[in-house]
């Protein structure tokens, strides 16, 4: 057990205020987007383009080469060193064209064209499920009326769902709670504010069943204000912060054991049923609760409510403390549950819930749902209480460095609960073809139970993949350098997860899709095969079945329960705010990406990463331009394995200025790093 070292926590202390964003905040699209490429600066059509674009561009670049001939192409010199050679002059930014992705887009086209940031990389895999997921987020919109509790607007509100088919254990308008933390981080990337402001006033402000399941509110609105707002006082959080708190305090009275003196919930409750650890002071909540709480203290700061500041300080340090004191195992290198029986508290809201007729409203489920006996892991009587469970699961993986909850204080103390990601490529760990085991290989608790309909005990569940990456994305970017983790693993996980939904099988439908959860050897949607009925899972359809076959059978089509575009736009684009600038810190292996139309704090952002200068033309290396203006270029850096790397720039707001970052160049000397 971890007693006393390494548990200061490190604040992240509110942006120092700025003037007020200026008229460019409105909704547009910007010129950069829609103006023809100029004679000097070629721009390129997505290479899947179809015939006519691609005639149409050999028809300007026929022009063009008789009006000023381009640039000599890199492969025909010697690559420049980035010693001696000057970034190159930049034109516009490239033009990225939806046209091939038409298919893909389908209904959400006219959408997606005036609302998402535009990508585009040279892995096929990425950036098709990339377009697909933002139809996927347009599938899930639905307006509630006018009428409706906290709503008031004339044209009705939006809400966002997880089923696109009627499921009875979901509340009004089918909104779930469970995977609305990840609904919030897809859509802070929206240019359209009004979609997830809508959202997040009508879990605290009209009638969604917020307590059903664990999830991160004021982290999640909190994180989508450092992309938009210089200060956390401004942006829908702020207007919710007295609900927030209630919210936070409400859990904190119901889910609190003073015995444990941690966080409990049963695994049902945190959307993963069946999990080997089963109930009790699970790393998950622990990890919501130390993000929901510096969340808040940001935001309470902002507002300048101090005394509120200062509480929310007191208990994120508190729920840390819980991590490393608690659930970190020495002897796995891993955070892990620890066994613990469900507070009294939490009883009498359940009794409270079903008296009323409103037990829907909350997880009532406890221990493991249609599982196999006898059995010997887990326990049938469950685990020993007040003991840490033997098993590693990646739930202990994702959430403590989803919420940066970890201690970053110094390079050794990161790199001791760091060695948790060596599990991540060992294929007696969480390592499979088709995305990461939700339970190590190697314990004899690995895939106990297949009745029930959904197990978190072997099968690779897009919801935790997702936590994953974003886990991976913060402990790359913010961390001090560690051994067990690189750019390289963020990049294998987001191919793999890209090709489960580009060339996995899922019944009656053609991909791109995801469902619920994927086999992880084989490829297969099992959920979705269960409640068909099909080999190997005969009459396993569950609840509602008939001859093995579930009337829900297609519930999981195109389902919504985890992100992808978050972790391309912070993770492989690596997209991240601060005060006083804008850092780019791409985690990728791709030769190759182009992302425009960014909406950051009132300006828009492009970037190009173009290994070897042959896919835009605009040169080697990482270039940016806010609101369609040229800032500059930054060169690769490193070669590593054969591959070349993306350098980490900071940007001004303004672009008034650019630097290299990156541990390799001479401008990481600069003040601004």
């Amino acid at each position: 057990m971890a007693h006393g070292h390494g548990r200061r926590v490190t604040f992240v202390p509110p942006p120092a205020e700025e003037d007020p964003l200026d008229e460019r905040s409105a909704l547009l699209i910007p010129s950069s987007v829609r103006r023809p490429p100029s004679a000097n600066a070629p721009s390129s059509c997505t290479k899947a383009a179809a015939c006519g674009c691609l005639g149409l561009a050999l028809g300007w670049l026929w022009v063009s080469r008789l009006q000023s001939p381009p640039p000599p192409l890199a492969a025909s010199t010697p690559p420049p060193s980035a010693a001696s050679s000057p970034p190159p002059l930049l034109g516009a930014p490239p033009i990225i064209s939806l046209l091939p992705f038409k298919s893909i887009l389908n209904e959400s086209m006219p959408w997606v064209q005036e609302t998402v940031p535009l990508f585009e990389c040279d892995d096929d895999d990425i950036t098709k499920t990339y377009w697909y997921r933002w139809r996927l987020f347009n599938l899930h919109m639905v307006r509630r009326p006018a009428k409706a509790p906290g709503c008031g607007k004339k044209e009705g509100c939006w809400v966002i769902t997880e089923f696109l088919q009627k499921v009875f254990w979901s509340g009004p308008y089918n909104t779930i709670v469970c995977p609305a933390g990840h609904h919030i981080m897809e859509g802070r990337w929206l240019r359209d504010a009004a979609i997830v402001d809508d959202y997040a006033r009508f879990w605290f402000k009209g009638d969604g069943y917020r307590k059903q399941y664990t999830w991160w509110a004021a982290y999640a609105l909190w994180q989508r204000s450092l992309l938009h707002h210089s200060h956390s006082s401004r942006g829908v959080q702020a207007e919710l912060f007295g609900h927030l708190d209630a919210h936070y305090d409400e859990w904190v009275a119901t889910h609190y054991s003073p015995k444990g003196r941690c966080m409990f919930t049963s695994c049902h409750a945190d959307g993963e049923e069946n999990s080997a650890g089963l109930d009790g002071c699970r790393p998950t909540i622990n990890s919501v609760m130390f993000g929901e709480a510096i969340a808040l203290r940001s935001i309470a700061a902002a507002l300048g409510n101090t005394s509120r500041a200062a509480y929310y300080e007191r208990e994120a340090r508190k729920w840390q403390a819980v991590l490393t004191d608690q659930l970190w195992s020495d002897e796995l290198g891993f955070f892990v549950n620890k066994a613990e029986a469900a507070p009294a508290a939490l009883h009498q809201e359940w009794h409270k819930y079903g008296k009323i007729g409103r037990s829907r409203e909350v997880q009532t489920y406890l221990g493991c749902l249609a599982c196999h006996r006898p059995r010997k892991c887990p326990p049938e009587r469950g685990w020993p209480l007040g003991k840490r469970v033997p098993v590693r699961e990646l739930m202990g993986l994702s959430s403590p460095w989803y919420f940066s909850a970890v201690p970053s204080d110094d390079a050794i103390t990161s790199a001791r609960y760091a060695r948790a990601f060596e599990q991540l490529e060992d294929p007696e760990g969480f390592d499979a073809k088709w995305g990461p085991r939700t339970t190590e290989r190697r314990s004899p608790c690995y895939n106990f139970s297949n009745s029930a309909q959904c197990n978190w005990n072997g099968g690779s569940w897009p919801y935790e993949t997702s936590k994953l990456g974003t886990a991976l994305i913060n402990l790359l970017q913010t961390y001090p350098r560690q051994p067990s983790a690189s750019g390289a693993s963020f990049d294998k996980l987001l191919r793999r997860y890209a090709r489960a939904h580009t060339r996995s099988h899922a019944e009656q439908l053609a991909p791109p899709h995801v469902d619920e959860d994927l086999h992880p050897d084989d490829g297969y949607w099992i959920t979705r095969r269960k409640l068909h009925g099909i080999e190997p899972w005969p009459k396993t359809g569950g609840l509602g079945a008939r001859n093995g076959r579930d009337h829900l059978r297609a519930r999981g089509t195109h389902y919504f329960h985890s992100t992808f575009n978050d972790l391309v736009l912070s993770g492989l684009v690596g997209v991240r705010t601060h005060a006083e600038f804008l850092e780019l810190h791409p985690l990728t292996r791709v030769r190759s990406f182009c992302a425009t139309r960014l909406w950051l704090r009132g300006v828009d952002v492009s970037v190009v990463w173009d290994a070897d200068g042959l896919t835009y033309h605009h040169g080697r290396g990482l270039h940016v331009w806010i609101d369609g203006r040229p800032v500059g270029s930054a060169l690769p850096h490193e070669q590593h394995d054969g591959h070349v790397l993306a350098p980490v720039v900071r940007v001004a707001y303004d672009g008034s200025w650019m630097a290299d970052c990156s541990l390799q160049g001479a401008a990481s000397k600069s003040p601004r790093c």
